[in-house]
């Protein structure tokens, strides 16, 4: 291995301690497709496959095997020297960090965040900031903000990105409403008009449309709100169904006068994660705040499994 591949250790540490490229992707904070490259290269280094596909997994060969055991020690010993977070101490330093984030996101992860930061960090701020419509590229791009945590499924390469949680969907209707009386099904969902709402560009809803027109099936939309937060209350005074996320609605429905339903096919989970600029990834008081946000979410153990 040549001094100038050097950089290439902590993939390698990563891809044998996970075996998995999607979870040493996100352990590194690059994208899945970077991580392959890096894989690629250091086969060729090695000349050695490093990982093998057994079946539905990836097991590392026996070189891998010696290899990580060799170099682990001394990979440990340089990660110490040169942590992002050894010039860095949140428990004295005075800093904002700016965040871009929807009203659904802030609702979903500013209690956990805001439980344990005046302890861990007592002098930091945390400052969320307008969303605008497809604006959370351009706001990192540009400085604006330093951590976007969203859903941002074509985020650009020089994006480095930390899945946080997947968030399931569920249905909500008033109180009393007629359908209560019926089977639940997809029959049933469709008679009714449709409250939408755009929060993360309408997912639940796109991918709803998407899996009808499959059938030649569509629904009747009657009213498109710009926030998953007012669905809970505006619905309660109307016949509408909405879908939207599962800990949204079994936090306010209750609170607005209205019930919380599974949906009536599967939908898949909307991701949420984190984003940052390239530029941010080694500085210490960013990898901090990284840190502090998963880890954070992580314990909080958020609600979001799908609706029974």
């Amino acid at each position: 291995m040549r001094p100038s591949d050097l950089h290439l250790l902590p993939h390698f540490d990563a891809l044998i301690s996970h075996q998995s490229v999607s979870k040493a992707a996100a352990q590194m904070g690059i994208t899945q497709p970077a991580m392959s490259a890096a894989l690629s290269k250091l086969r060729h280094i090695f000349a050695d496959p490093l990982l093998k596909r057994e079946g539905n997994h990836w097991r590392p060969t026996e070189r891998a095997l010696h290899l990580h055991r060799s170099f682990r020690p001394l990979l440990e010993a340089w990660l110490a020297e040169t942590s992002p977070s050894a010039g860095f101490d949140p428990a004295t330093a005075h800093k904002t960090f700016n965040l871009y984030a929807t009203d659904y996101i802030q609702f979903a992860i500013m209690p956990p965040l805001l439980a344990n930061l005046r302890r861990a960090a007592p002098h930091i701020k945390l400052q969320v900031l307008p969303p605008r419509l497809h604006g959370g590229q351009e706001m990192l791009t540009e400085n604006h903000i330093e951590l976007h945590i969203g859903h941002y499924p074509d985020a650009p390469e020089s994006l480095r990105a930390r899945l946080l949680f997947e968030e399931s969907a569920c249905c909500v209707a008033r109180a009393g409403h007629p359908l209560l009386s019926r089977p639940w099904n997809l029959d049933t969902f469709l008679d009714y008009e449709h409250m939408d709402a755009t929060g993360h560009i309408g997912y639940f809803n796109s991918q709803l449309n998407a899996l009808l027109l499959q059938q030649n099936r569509n629904r009747r939309t009657g009213v498109v709100l710009s926030s998953y937060l007012a669905v809970c209350f505006v619905i309660a005074s109307s016949d509408m169904i909405a879908t939207l996320p599962a800990s949204v609605g079994r936090k306010l429905a209750p609170m607005a006068g209205a019930v919380v339903l599974p949906t009536p096919v599967p939908l898949p989970p909307l991701r949420i994660s984190m984003f940052w600029h390239e530029r941010y990834q080694f500085d210490p008081a960013h990898a901090w705040l990284r840190r502090y946000v998963a880890d954070e979410i992580e314990a909080a153990k958020l609600d979001t499994s799908p609706v029974c």
